[in-house]
């Protein structure tokens, strides 16, 4: 594959794939508008489902939108708030939308009465229709994006039973699971190849955040999570050329809604989630959203423990006809006691085969702990200025803390391993992020514009004790004293050491600014495009006094100020309304790395690094489902850990893929999400030539996932779940000499629900890895046993 893709890569902006011609479904999504200013109404929808409408302030002033409650095609809830208007949607040449007087003339033909599928949910077989955040962009119909981007919506995720962020990566085609969460990190995923501990790219309804900030994503309080995977620079500014993923909070519902569920998340951890929307006033001007947990138990894995607990609340105004100004914030707070055993070999031929170890135990202190604890609070809003101009934007504060102490297996002779202590003080971490819009719809003769000029920005301020780790002793040291065999799994009590009690200085300060302008060009029903121009400037600021004040150094400062401007050039041609085909040119700057606490530079960021990308893609609408084909090639500087122990930037990793995802109904009984990933990673211009032309370490190069629901029709509501989960070979080591082997696992499932009265009751339960596998899920982890979830949620 690397052969033909490099070949492909100089034309691969000229290239188009057609599929055979099928009809397209128009999907719906589920609606709760009351009766409010018609602008105001008209507006939202479109923003929503991302169509471009011009609204003439004379037509609507002092008009009221008709109710529109239920499940509608975008278009259809347009017609439903414009019913008693006398005003009609009218479009342009350019595929814009703007009112006109109705004249008499019958609103454009659409069974506004229609209950289809809503978006997402399982009646629709989990496919959405739109996006609800593009970055800068906003919001786009998710066929017609020049990206690479699933979405994983509300239902999905309650049917899945997903407590964790793990739960969507371990399912989605193009993501590997770098570190499980129970490790004590912020998510961490491979995406493209590009992988590494806390290295995932985040953005909350298009506000960028760090990668730490994510240990503070709770499922829970999301309405979807939608993964791009690829360069983003344009959209969201400085991100992993892997992929980003943005969390979609919660809205407030404009009908009562009221739901509680009961689960097990695993072994005897069990929780409780409350989830209550509405309206405060009987003018929908005021609406709420409120979300809590509470999580509390031992896991699956034997005397782990894990705790969690969150409040959010969501607020939408509805000023005026024009203006919508919504509020969120958040309090959450988690603790895992025993955590998951990370491994660190110092010869790679000392690996055990995981049938050799025991999943379901650790190998760790079931002291080793992982606190953090977070508050967010933030406001965006939506105000269209005039029928051509919106403006719209977003500011986001947010402080956390986390701490952790660990005792990962280390070996370093064949048959045993020793404990060494790995504790580190609380790190206080503040983080502000911000954008500002202004969008223009106009048209230019035939030609549709949707421009947009803004700015988004992100800046993180991290205070560390001055004594962050206990050195001299016991840090480093093995906490059980004697090497243990693999069969072994000693428990000894907690050694004595204090820290955190010194002074608090800054460490590091990162401060990214991105500037930007982008036009979406629509030429006619058949060819768009899509041209952005950005400049990104990354300001670094890094201290290793913690370091230094422990081994005695004089402690060193590392500043990096560095800007670049990038293009992205997407050409989108529709030959048929189903089918959509796009290729796009993209670079982007992104911060550098920052050395692990593994590593001899420990704390040492890196120098801001700039990719570039070409890809692909094909988008079709066939029957019910969603089918979905890109290729790529991505080229970014090489970081890693070198065999000095010394992280480094050093070559070129380059990766060249395709993915294929499907989302739907097959049948009318069977849906099917999933898909596969292959890859073709290489290191270039090294210096190390053993490490030239090899494949970057824990990175797969064959994904392939597929979720299934069957709904039983003799039995109404019931319907059996599974799936197959493959993850193909990895490298352990930067010479590739020595590899893990793939592995797949699979569950089983099913789901029963009832209507008691006029309420809903619905019953889940799974079991993941049913085959009690053991593997190793990369070179630091062994993978999840066998493990039983279920859960009962009523609505009402």
């Amino acid at each position: 594959m690397s052969r033909t893709l490099h070949l492909l890569r100089p034309s691969l902006l000229a290239a188009a794939i057609t599929l055979s011609s099928l009809p397209t479904l128009a999907l719906a999504q589920s609606y709760q508008l009351p009766a409010a200013p018609l602008a105001s109404t008209l507006s939202r929808i479109a923003s929503e489902a991302g169509i471009v409408l011009s609204i003439d302030p004379a037509l609507t002033s002092g008009k009221t939108a008709q109710p529109v409650q239920g499940e509608y095609e975008p278009m259809a809830a347009l017609n439903a708030a414009l019913q008693g208007s006398g005003l009609q949607l009218v479009q342009s040449t350019a595929g814009s939308y703007s009112l006109a007087p109705a004249d008499g003339v019958t609103l454009p033909s659409s069974d506004i009465n229609a209950q289809g599928e809503a978006d997402g949910s399982a009646d629709a077989g989990y496919r959405s229709e739109n996006v609800k955040n593009v970055g800068a962009l906003g919001g786009m119909r998710l066929q017609d994006t020049p990206f690479s981007m699933s979405v994983v919506s509300k239902e999905l995720l309650q049917n899945t039973q997903a407590t964790s962020t793990d739960d969507v990566f371990k399912r989605n085609p193009f993501t590997q699971l770098y570190s499980p969460k129970s490790a004590g990190y912020a998510s961490a995923v491979a995406i493209r190849g590009f992988g590494g501990a806390g290295n995932l790219s985040i953005a909350n309804d298009g506000l960028r955040y760090s990668t730490g900030y994510d240990s503070g994503n709770y499922v829970e309080e999301m309405e979807q999570i939608e993964i791009l995977t690829g360069l983003s620079g344009f959209l969201y500014g400085p991100a992993s050329p892997g992929g980003l993923v943005n969390y979609v909070l919660k809205r407030p519902t404009y009908e009562r809604y009221n739901s509680v569920t009961l689960g097990n998340a695993g072994g005897e951890n069990y929780y409780l989630h409350g989830d209550f929307g509405g309206p405060i006033d009987d003018a929908g001007v005021f609406a709420y959203r409120v979300n809590v947990l509470t999580q509390d138990g031992e896991t699956a894995i034997d005397m782990q423990k894990r705790r969690r607990e969150m409040i959010s609340l969501a607020l939408d105004w509805n000023v005026s006809d024009d203006l919508l100004i919504q509020f969120d914030a958040s309090h959450k707070k988690s603790e895992t006691r025993g955590l998951t055993s990370y491994w660190y070999f110092g010869d790679q031929s000392f690996r055990p085969d995981a049938d050799d170890l025991d999943n379901d135990k650790l190998y760790s202190q079931k002291w080793a702990f992982s606190d953090s604890e977070h508050d967010r609070v933030g406001s965006r809003f939506n105000w269209q200025l005039d029928d051509v101009f919106t403006l719209r934007g977003a500011l986001g504060y947010s402080q956390y803390t986390q701490e952790y102490t660990y005792t990962g297996p280390t070996v370093y002779s064949a048959g045993s391993y020793t404990q060494p202590l790995y504790a580190f003080a609380p790190v206080e971490t503040e983080e502000t992020s911000g954008n500002l819009f202004l969008d223009a719809a106009f048209a230019t003769g035939s030609i549709g514009h949707k421009t947009t000029v803004g700015y988004q920005g992100n800046v993180v301020r991290a205070r560390d004790y001055t004594d962050y780790v206990p050195y001299p002793g016991p840090q480093y040291n093995d906490v059980v004293g004697t090497p243990s065999s693999f069969d072994e799994t000693p428990q000894v009590d907690k050694p004595s050491y204090s820290i955190g009690h010194g002074d608090q200085r800054l460490s590091s300060r990162t401060q990214s600014d991105n500037f930007l302008v982008g036009d979406v060009i629509t030429f006619n029903e058949q060819w768009s495009s899509i041209l952005g121009l950005t400049h990104t400037r990354i300001k670094t600021y890094s201290n290793d006094f913690v370091w230094a004040e422990a081994f005695g150094y004089a402690e060193t400062a590392t500043t990096y100020n560095e800007s670049e401007t990038s293009p992205n050039v997407s050409l989108v041609y529709k030959p048929l309304p189903w089918l959509t085909t796009y290729a796009t040119y993209i670079e982007g700057l992104q911060a550098g790395g920052v050395a692990p606490n593994t590593a001899l530079n420990a704390g040492a960021a890196m120098a801001p690094e700039v990719s570039e990308q070409y890809e692909v893609g094909v988008k079709a609408s066939v029957g019910e489902a969603l089918l979905t084909l890109a290729l790529f090639n991505i080229d970014k500087p090489n970081a890693y850990t070198n065999g000095a122990g010394y992280y480094v930037q050093d070559g070129r990793q380059e990766n060249n893929g395709l993915e294929f995802g499907i989302t739907g109904k097959v049948l009318p009984e069977l849906t099917l999400v999933g898909g596969l990933t292959l890859l073709d990673p290489e290191v270039k211009k090294s210096s190390v030539a053993a490490n030239e032309g090899q494949k970057p370490t824990n990175v797969a190069s064959q994904l392939a996932k597929l979720y299934a629901e069957y709904d039983i029709n003799a039995v109404p509501g019931f319907a059996v779940t599974g799936g197959a989960y493959y993850t193909g070979k990895q490298y352990s080591d930067e010479a590739n000499q020595h590899s893990l082997p793939s592995f797949t696992t699979f569950d089983a499932g099913a789901r029963y629900r009832i209507p008691v009265a006029d309420n809903n009751v619905t019953l889940r339960a799974n079991v993941s890895n049913l085959a009690n596998k053991s593997y190793w899920l990369n070179s630091s982890y062994l993978g999840d046993p066998r493990t039983l979830t279920f859960s009962a949620q009523l609505e009402f």
